[in-house]
């Protein structure tokens, strides 16, 4: 079951490149694509929202946490980071342009909650933020899964 998700170290991209915040959403969704965690269907779901919605997903600023609701799209609960190499706007006046998405899939209503938690503990520490977005090899990517994994990979 989805009890404790982790984050592997492909699924941390660092310095990606994306031309819009659609392109953002599906440059950072595909790992969880690759590794058939969710489909393509559980990413035009999450760009659909913000067409739909606006740009809630951009909850602070320069940062999006990309989700749609849980579906048959989603296999494994799951998610995956992508630091843009160029910002982008997602016309949040308050929190562009994003420079970092972070991607959540879940099973379930339930099955998010541990993984929600382990990305705001992460994100809420401002050092954090601050090495993710300095990250360039993937030995930072490395480092940046085993914290947030609670030190375990």
């Amino acid at each position: 079951m989805d009890t404790d998700p982790k984050l592997s170290v492909d699924e941390v991209q660092l310095k990606v490149h994306a031309s819009n915040w659609e392109e953002a959403i599906q440059v950072a969704a595909k790992p969880l694509v690759d590794g058939k965690k969710i489909t393509n269907d559980y990413v035009t779901a999450m760009i659909d929202s913000v067409k739909k919605l606006g740009p809630y997903i951009v909850i602070a600023p320069g940062l999006a946490l990309g989700h749609a609701r849980p579906s048959e799209a989603v296999h494994q609960t799951g998610f995956a980071i992508a630091t843009l190499a160029e910002p982008v706007k997602f016309g949040n006046k308050d929190n562009d342009p994003v420079d970092l998405v972070v991607i959540l899939a879940s099973t379930s209503d339930t099955a998010h909650l541990s993984l929600l938690q382990k990305i705001v503990m992460f994100l809420n520490d401002s050092q954090n933020l601050e090495t993710l977005r300095c990250a360039k090899t993937r030995e930072d990517a490395k480092h940046i899964a085993e914290q947030i994994n609670g030190g375990d990979q």
